[in-house]
């Protein structure tokens, strides 16, 4: 008896987090208003409090919407790993380079809570950048990577380096010889790589 009030209000928590999800992307946080969403979504602002109980719980709830899939996926990615080596390394450079390419409104969430300050989006793939700080550190043990650099910046270089060329593509598609969205890829992955192998000469 209770299955089609549950389907309904998973439709309308939804569609409240599709709605603010668009404002935010477009506004960032602190410019969007509890109305706002409530008007582009047809429902009432008490629901929305209903639902999320503050618009600050409810910018929790949309980054989590937007970001919990890809973050769950590459944690269970490295937490099943048998083997710390490049490959793995690599394939997490690809697969995040890729959801960015594929989904550009998180590529502006993350703008926006870079730039109103929000520790919380830290917080929130924390353990994410554990576990990868911890398969680059097991490599380096291994002797595959250079142990003289800090596991969680290699994790962070690959991080802002992804999320910056989306962040600022229409301004770098302007400069001289900049190629392709592959071409940035496969050039990052030829310096990143080779600056981290253990060799004689590095």
């Amino acid at each position: 008896m209770n299955e089609p009030q549950t389907r309904d209000a998973e439709l309308t928590r939804g569609r409240i987090l599709e709605a603010a999800l668009d404002l935010f992307v477009d506004k960032g946080f602190a410019d969007v208003s509890m109305r706002e969403i409530a008007e582009r979504c047809g429902v009432t602002k008490s629901l929305i409090h209903h639902h999320f109980g503050s618009k600050e719980a409810l910018w929790e709830a949309v980054k989590d919407h937007a970001f919990g899939i890809y973050a769950q996926d590459q944690k269970a990615e490295l937490e099943q790993a048998t083997s710390a080596d490049g490959k793995l390394l690599s394939d997490g450079v690809v697969k995040y380079f890729e959801y960015l390419k594929n989904n550009p409104r998180v590529v502006r969430l993350l703008a926006w809570s870079h730039l109103e300050g929000d520790a919380n989006c830290g917080e929130m793939d924390a353990e994410l950048m554990r576990l990868g700080a911890e398969r680059v550190r097991q490599a380096q043990k291994a002797g595959i990577f250079r142990d003289d650099v800090n596991p969680a910046h290699v994790v962070c270089t690959f991080i802002h380096a992804c999320t910056h060329w989306f962040e600022a593509r229409t301004h770098h598609a302007q400069w001289p010889g900049v190629g392709s969205d592959d071409e940035f890829l496969d050039d990052f992955l030829k310096i990143f790589m080779r600056g981290l192998s253990r060799t004689e000469d590095t």
